[in-house]
């Protein structure tokens, strides 16, 4: 049993300690649940949260094998089903159409079935090496209609899969978190589809609040416009809050504006952030977005390519200017996040003549007095191995030199950061993320009382976070 103080520990400290403890790697969570007993319910809870039906690699026996020791775990212990929220089917082979025929399988999701909150989340795709393409997509509609999944999604992830049928959406009407990678259709007019899977009549259309897509263009486009045989979009876009795409992939940026058209009076958290699989190039996001009626946007983060220009263009950071520009002055954005990939070589001709000054302008701005989080990242990416003091300090202190200014506005409260704070001890800002409230607070008072320059090479940032956290509001503070 637990020894004090680990047994004066509650519920609620110990559920935290298991819930850090998930996030790490899975046998550190069924080693601490052989700790104490105190930790098992708990662990239970976080190993049978997801639960793997599939694949991978493995041979058709194997999976079986698999499948079979699964039914028998849930045959067992019944009430492991009830940790079950997430359901997560890898598969690799070609001819995959089996698996959902598979009686072991049915067995597993009528077990599931039975349970007082069945999952709510489907993880379906294949690998990265080698995209999945559904063997069947009637018969993966047909086994969605009919299992739980129809009553209970509300969460889907679809990755490296091909053949993807859009009636999949219209049978799910909870579904309000979507993310796509690397997905297509090659159907276009579903027409030896039954008609009850492409008829709206008498459903209720599922509404998307968060939707995050990437190389997923055809997709998409079928989303926004349904093919004639569905009378009316598969879904509705009238309540989506957070929107994340990469900026660097023209299809899946022509995606954009309609849904920004049909999110103008929603929208809270728009991320340019996810990194495009292949060649990345800079668009001109003019031409592309345009957020002028966004009229609850919040949180714009931007992930920007900036190389060298000729005469004839008119520079990266100018066109994003003119995209910050069309933002309303009596906007309600409270966070904005950039972070620029500077590609080329010293001296870097024509980065340094960038619009850095009109960045600035716009940012104050779109400020306007009231307070704002401010996150500007530049890295450099040089052609060869060369340390962060060689060629690109330059580029570091005239962009410092001439952003400095913002820290001057009591409203904004800017983080800076480049390559060369790794020798302060200081990590890159994680990509697309914002901080919650209390952190914000916590970090503008970290940086207006010097602690976080005198002390970054001594402590790590989560200590000193940990530091003020237990100095201003007396939280618990564990280590020194």
């Amino acid at each position: 049993m637990l020894n004090p103080p680990l047994s004066l520990l509650s519920y609620d400290l110990l559920a935290y300690i298991v819930e850090h403890i998930s996030t790490l790697r899975d046998e550190r969570l069924h080693n601490l649940s052989l700790t104490d007993r105190a930790f098992t319910h708990l662990c239970q809870t976080y190993i049978f949260r997801s639960l793997k039906l599939g694949t991978g690699s493995a041979t058709k026996r194997k999976i079986g094998r698999k499948l079979a020791k699964m039914k028998k775990i849930l045959n067992d212990k019944p009430s492991f089903a009830n940790c079950v929220r997430v359901i997560h089917i890898d598969v690799l082979h070609e001819r995959n159409g089996w698996l959902l025929n598979d009686p072991t399988l049915i067995n597993i999701l009528q077990l599931l079935a039975k349970s007082p909150m069945p999952p709510h989340e489907l993880r379906f795709g294949g690998p990265m090496s080698c995209p999945l393409t559904i063997e069947d997509p009637l018969l993966f509609v047909g086994r969605l209609t009919q299992s739980f999944f129809s009553q209970t999604l509300t969460t889907l992830h679809l990755t490296e899969c091909k053949n993807v049928p859009l009636p999949l959406f219209l049978i799910c009407p909870k579904l309000r978190r979507v993310r796509l990678d690397h997905v297509g259709v090659t159907e276009e007019s579903y027409d030896e589809y039954p008609g009850e899977y492409c008829s709206s009549r008498d459903r209720t259309l599922p509404t998307l609040e968060v939707f995050d897509y990437r190389d997923s263009h055809s997709l998409v486009k079928q989303m926004i416009a349904s093919p004639p045989r569905f009378h009316t979009p598969v879904v509705l876009w009238s309540k989506l809050r957070v929107l994340t795409l990469s900026p660097h992939e023209e299809k899946e940026m022509a995606c954009l504006q309609p849904i920004l058209d049909a999110t103008s009076d929603t929208l809270e958290e728009l991320y340019l952030t996810s990194l495009h699989v292949g060649e990345r190039k800079q668009l001109p996001l003019a031409g592309l977005l345009n957020p002028k009626d966004l009229s609850r946007l919040r949180v714009f983060a931007l992930y920007a390519i900036i190389k060298k220009f000729n005469e004839k263009e008119s520079g990266a950071l100018r066109d994003i200017n003119i995209v910050l520009s069309k933002i309303s002055a009596s906007n309600q954005i409270t966070n904005l996040s950039f972070d620029f990939s500077i590609s080329g070589k010293h001296p870097f001709g024509g980065c340094l003549e960038q619009d850095w000054v009109g960045l600035r302008d716009e940012i104050i701005r779109i400020s306007a007095g009231k307070p704002l989080e401010l996150e500007l990242e530049t890295t450099v990416s040089l052609k060869s191995f060369q340390s962060p003091d060689v060629g690109d300090g330059t580029i570091y202190k005239r962009i410092a030199e001439t952003t400095a200014s913002l820290s001057d506005f009591p409203s904004i409260c800017a983080h800076f950061w480049n390559p060369t704070c790794w020798s302060s001890g200081l990590a890159p800002f994680p990509r697309g993320q914002v901080r919650s409230r209390c952190r914000r607070i916590c970090l503008q008072k970290l940086t207006q009382s010097c602690i976080f320059t005198n002390a970054a090479s001594s402590y790590p940032l989560d200590d000193l976070f940990a530091h003020l956290l237990y100095r201003e509001h007396g939280f618990a503070q564990a280590g020194p």
